[in-house]
């Protein structure tokens, strides 16, 4: 191991204590001329048995997370130097794979601070580094204070459709990442959200109905500093699943009754 740390692998998964994480990282690499690995996994879901693997669900991910690293490096790591790594998989094993392989002197990666049932349940992809990591691994977690804000609880890199997209496509990202509605995109700004009940009004003609001509409209959204009980409300008051999470015009993420139902037993 060397210090001071130069070569910093970032691992992250676009929520805001990614973004912490990286600009500890750029800290680091400014400090020491370093160089960041900056790199994130998209995970593979298992499907059910006799299910295929939609393997073009996850090569779209992948573009998308290109780009939204591409996006956080021109942001973040101005005058540093860094490399951008994407990978599907499973998250814990890429990035000690990606540890061994580029000599990592530190492990930069948030952490949700998931306590009690939900830490048994759902596991801990930082935990696990920690514990197998050959190098230094240092975690950023939000505040206390953050505990009762969507963007502490929101899935971070959503999957979406585009309103050209055939509902035949869009059913089977549903099945695969086991959602019951995705928000529909163009030119990065929303222009709709297409559900499962739209999915199933159209059951007879999926190859054929394109998502623009099922999809609604009008789209209620929330953001990052919106409160979960706020969050709840409106999930309850409008009979929806989920909802988008905005942050100057553009989708960060989104909230789900899942998502809400854990925040709300959290034992934090």
């Amino acid at each position: 191991m060397a210090f001071p740390f130069r070569r910093i692998l970032a691992a992250i998964d676009f929520d805001e204590n990614s973004i912490a994480a990286v600009d500890l990282a750029a800290q680091f690499a400014r400090q020491n001329d370093g160089t960041i690995f900056l790199l994130h996994v998209v995970p593979m879901m298992v499907p059910p048995a006799g299910m295929p693997v939609e393997q073009g669900f996850y090569n779209l991910q992948e573009d998308v997370a290109k780009g939204k690293l591409k996006a956080i490096a021109d942001r973040r790591l101005r005058a540093v130097k860094y490399e951008m790594i994407t990978h599907i998989g499973d998250p814990v094993a890429t990035i000690l794979r990606a540890q061994q392989r580029l000599a990592a002197d530190v492990v930069v990666m948030a952490t949700h601070g998931r306590r009690g049932f939900s830490r048994v349940f759902l596991g801990s992809t930082a935990e696990t580094v920690l514990r197998e990591s050959t190098c230094p691994v240092l975690t950023v977690r939000y505040g206390q204070s953050d505990a009762n804000l969507v963007g502490r609880w929101m899935s971070s890199s959503p999957t979406t459709a585009s309103p050209d997209e055939k509902l035949a496509s869009v059913q089977a990202k549903m099945k695969t990442g086991g959602f019951r509605s995705l928000p529909v995109l163009q030119d990065g700004q929303i222009v709709g959200i297409v559900t499962d009940g739209d999915i199933r009004q159209h059951a007879a003609s999926l190859n054929e109905t394109d998502v623009k001509q099922a999809m609604t409209r009008e789209v209620l959204t929330v953001t990052r500093e919106t409160t979960v009980a706020d969050a709840a409300r409106l999930l309850r008051e409008r009979k929806l699943g989920a909802l988008p999470v905005v942050e100057e015009g553009k989708l960060v993420g989104i909230i789900s009754t899942a998502d809400l139902l854990e925040a709300l037993t959290s034992e934090e």
